[in-house]
């Protein structure tokens, strides 16, 4: 086990405990996952079931990253607007896209009830909220993209938005019914405990140095010694370093950070009564939870620096 401190709230309140079981680097695998967040412990779930042998490999502990610490938005939609993706991608390659955004959330939440993962979800949808005039003819424009597509997105009123928040600041809001909310960090120590009973290897604690091609073969060489493998598959997202050269640089770094209050009980019961997930049009966008022990978690985009002595700063 670890004996880090906890990296998020999320990693405080977890059910889920985290996984201990930690295999030693060597032999020969198939699939051999860089990274042990969503990305990589899907992938070694998914990999197992089917019989492969696979080996996770992660730096710190499971849900470290950006996996174990984001708002825990099951959304069903990209950042962008769908009818922006269609331009994009054209009508061919963007519906599928937007189908296959569409359906993430259902998959996600089979996924918690298959394997009877703890972490806390709900189902009551994700609200976008306007903050502003501007705001609100943004979420009128894809509200109509989501019309055309026949998604079950509702545009709420102010005074609608303001039942659903529990505030008056918002212009009107997106509701959409196919989202939900998750426990992030308990959501990875489930797909991890999951992929480990179907077969998965994991190593947490190991840095990978190097990557050689030869023979047809991955030698994946790390500071606890080296394994081979027929496919490598690099899930390390925003913590991309030089391992692989170039890749890091098609990653662009925004920090966001949460701050969670103690629990509220009754003082809160206003804000968030269904426990959607909220985040705003703004251009340095907000968030907002409300989590099952009625903690508000609160968030934003830069990088809180400093400390309790040296007080906070603020940085992009």
């Amino acid at each position: 086990m670890r004996k880090s401190d906890p990296v998020s709230i999320w990693d405080i309140t977890a059910a889920e405990t985290e996984p201990n079981q930690t295999s030693a680097v060597g032999g020969k695998v198939d699939v051999a996952i860089v990274g042990g967040g969503f990305t990589g412990l899907s992938t070694a779930l998914h990999c197992a079931e089917k019989g492969l042998s696979c080996h996770v490999i992660e730096a710190n502990h499971v849900g470290f990253g950006g996996s174990g610490r984001n708002v825990g938005l099951v959304n069903a939609a990209a950042w962008l607007p769908p009818q922006d993706v269609l331009k994009i991608l054209g009508e061919d390659y963007g519906s599928r896209f937007i189908n296959r955004f569409s359906s993430a959330p259902e998959y996600v939440f089979s996924l918690i009830e298959k394997y009877q993962i703890q972490c806390n979800p709900t189902r009551t949808g994700t609200i976008h909220a306007a903050d502003g005039p501007a705001g609100l003819d943004d979420l009128i424009a894809r509200k109509a993209a989501w019309d055309r597509l026949g998604e079950p997105v509702d545009l709420l009123s102010r005074d609608e938005a303001a039942s659903h928040i529990g505030s008056t600041a918002f212009y009107g809001a997106l509701l959409d019914h196919r989202a939900g909310t998750i426990n992030p960090m308990g959501y990875c120590r489930g797909l991890a405990r999951a992929a480990l009973a179907a077969g998965a290897l994991m190593s947490a604690g190991t840095t990978v140095k190097e990557l050689k091609h030869e023979a047809g073969l991955w030698q994946v060489v790390t500071n606890k010694g080296a394994l081979m493998a027929r496919h490598v598959i690099l899930g390390t997202n925003a913590y991309t370093d030089e391992l692989w050269p170039g890749l890091k640089h098609s990653f662009t770094m925004i920090h966001y950070f949460q701050l969670a209050t103690s629990r509220m009980s009754d003082r809160i019961q206003h804000i968030l009564p269904y426990r959607q997930g909220l985040w705003d049009t703004g251009k340095i966008m907000l968030s907002l939870r409300r989590d099952h022990t009625d903690r508000l978690i609160i968030g934003s985009m830069g990088h809180l620096m400093g400390s309790h002595h040296g007080g906070i700063s603020y940085r992009w």
